[in-house]
Parts: C-alpha cells; sequence; structure tokens
C-alpha cells in the first residue's frame, strides 16, 4: 500500500513531465474525484496548461499547474504509470499487473506523453485545489520540538497518532508497526504519557526507518513485515508477537520489548 516512500518514488517519477503542456485529462470515473471536485472543473483547470512542479505532503502527490493544483491520493492500491513505465512494479495487497480497467485518471500531454494512476480497488482519489492546511508537516520534516509538542497535546494513543494525517503527514499502517517496534513502545500507550527520552526515541526512528526502507525497497521491507502472521516472532528477541486492533488497524508488535 502506498505510504510516504511510494508517494516519494512516485514523485520523483512525476518530475519528468515538468514544463508539459496538458492536451487532455481524463477521469473513468466520478467516485474517484474528491467530494467537491467536478469532472468538469478539474478538466477546465488542466486542459492547455503547463505543468509546472510536482510536490508532495505525506501520501498526497501535488501536480502544480499554472492556475491551479491537482492532488492525487493513492489509497491502498494506487501505482503511478509516466510514459508508459509504472513506477513500481510490485505493491502489496494487489494485483501487479497494468490492466485497463483499473486506469482511474490520466493526463495526456502534447509532446505524447502521458501520466496515469492505476487504482484496482480504487480507494484512491483526485481533487482540485486540495487544502493543504488540513495535513500536519511531513514525516521527514516534522522536528523535534514538533513531535513532542504533538505527543504531550494528545490523549490519543501513539499509533493513532501516528496515523492521524491531520497531525503528522504520511505514515500508513506497515510504517507506523515497524517505527513502534524498532522504537520499543507499545502501539497502544498514550502519547502523553511518553518521558522525553522515549518522544526522543520515537522520533529518530520515524525517520531513521523511512530512510531505511527506502533503501530496502519500501514500506513493506520492515524486519517486522515477515513476521506478521499467527506464528511470527519478534526478529530481536524471538517472543511471540502479539495482534491486536489498534486505532482501528491490524496491529503487529513485540510485548516482551515493546513497552
Amino acid at each position: 500500500m502506498p505510504e510516504l516512500i511510494e508517494v516519494e518514488l512516485y514523485r520523483k517519477a512525476a518530475t519528468r513531465t515538468i514544463g508539459r503542456t496538458i492536451s487532455t485529462v481524463s477521469i473513468f470515473s466520478n467516485k474517484y474525484l474528491r467530494e467537491g471536485t467536478s469532472s468538469a472543473d478539474l478538466r477546465s483547470a488542466a486542459y492547455g496548461s503547463q505543468l509546472g512542479n510536482v510536490r508532495r505532503i505525506g501520501k498526497l502527490l501535488l501536480l502544480e499547474l499554472e492556475t491551479a493544483v491537482i492532488g492525487v491520493r493513492f489509497g491502498m492500491t494506487g501505482r503511478l504509470i509516466v510514459d508508459g513505465d509504472v513506477t513500481i512494479n510490485d505493491l502489496l495487497y494487489t494485483t501487479n499487473e497494468v490492466q485497463e480497467r483499473h486506469i482511474r485518471f490520466s493526463v495526456e500531454f502534447d509532446d505524447g506523453g502521458t501520466l496515469a494512476v492505476i487504482d484496482p480497488r480504487g480507494f484512491g482519489n483526485v481533487e482540485l485545489n486540495p487544502d493543504e492546511s488540513l495535513l500536519g508537516p511531513d514525516a521527514m520534516g516534522i522536528s523535534d520540538g514538533g513531535f513532542r509538542e504533538i505527543c504531550h497535546n494528545s490523549k490519543s494513543t501513539l499509533k493513532a497518532l501516528l496515523l492521524d494525517q491531520r497531525k503528522i503527514s504520511g505514515i500508513g499502517n506497515l510504517l507506523c508497526d515497524e517505527v513502534l517496534w524498532r522504537s520499543g513502545i507499545a502501539p497502544s500507550r498514550i502519547s502523553r504519557s511518553l518521558n522525553p527520552e522515549e518522544i526522543k526515541r520515537v522520533a529518530f526512528e520515524v525517520k531513521s526507518t523511512i530512510k531505511d526502507l527506502a533503501k530496502r525497497g519500501g514500506s513493506h521491507m520492515g524486519k517486522l513485515q515477515s513476521e506478521r502472521h499467527e506464528k511470527g516472532v519478534c526478529p530481536l528477541d524471538g517472543c511471540p508477537l502479539s495482534r491486536s486492533t489498534v486505532a482501528g488497524r491490524t496491529t503487529w508488535w513485540c510485548p516482551e520489548h515493546q513497552l
């Protein structure tokens, strides 16, 4: 499932379209449009416009046009295709085949190039001029002080806090479990109960884990990943892993060293 790491790869791939002029925009189902965005408004804003920049905040990809911004969210199974090249060939929990019926959104440029989103389960969406202020700081850019502040002000579990895109942008379920496992903190801990050393440790592991998994190939390449099953054991101490539901998400963690 695309998390910050995957969407950053999408952003890098999409930069090759900067400077091109859009000739056609296609939405193959209005269900893929975020509420408040119409296909007519999207086409009007994009047609004939030059793509000026490609940015990312958390898991949100932002295509900057001359007078508007198109925001793309990839849900659980979305992948980006640029000029016919699939940015990521293998993604968990989805088919890796490229089927035309799964293309949800596409842009054609006047030089013949294309940018498209393929999303088998269709949980992603496209939005015109998304409100970026609704998102918290990007997980790779949040300061230690900023992380300490949101922890101290939160009554939610630490996992819920890390998954809340309004507080910190970019962390999904797999990445969150890996960060907490590496930090040695139980996912059900109340955020404001963490002491300064624990907060510092989690803040460090957020950035460190993202960098490490990016080198390994994606959010699904964590050390905990292969043990996410009923007989899974902790790669650190060999203790049987516990499975629970935290923040509404399936959670795997080690009761021996995550306290």
